[in-house]
């Protein structure tokens, strides 16, 4: 049984490793495009403050429930919704608070708060992504 994993995972390596490069590049070239964007001037600024509150609160609470998957009695439930619904949510606020004030040339400290709390955002959730992937690599058998 150990063995047909071990050739399963050898014969799906390249393919499993393409569609990661594929994903990476794809992300990258959204980001990329997205900021070569001309700026739409104060158009969406109102949307600013709220993402970047979700932002902040998004990734706090993801990195909470990627601390809590260690102890959880049953955690299979709650990995799929935090690695593809909170955390992406998280980073997604944070990059629009981000994008929408990209060519913004005042310090306003109402713009530079939101600004912080973006980043910090992008970071918990970041730090989220990475200890709910090791939950999974330690505590999970392959293709299961």
């Amino acid at each position: 049984m150990e063995s047909t994993l071990i050739q399963l995972a050898l014969a799906d390596g390249p393919r499993v490793a393409l569609q990661v490069a594929g994903s990476a590049a794809l992300v990258a070239a959204v980001l990329f495009f997205m900021w070569k964007l001309p700026a739409s001037g104060e158009r969406f600024y109102g949307w600013a403050p709220p993402l970047a509150l979700m932002s902040a609160w998004a990734g706090l609470a993801g990195l909470a429930f990627s601390v809590l998957l260690w102890i959880m009695p049953m955690p299979d439930v709650w990995i799929t919704g935090l690695l593809l619904v909170l955390d992406p949510a998280a980073m997604c606020a944070g990059l629009l608070v981000l994008w929408i004030y990209r060519k913004h040339e005042g310090v306003e400290e109402t713009i530079l708060m939101q600004l912080t709390q973006a980043r910090i955002g992008i970071f918990l959730a970041l730090l989220a992504v990475m200890i709910g992937y090791l939950f999974v690599m330690t505590h999970k058998e392959p293709f299961t």
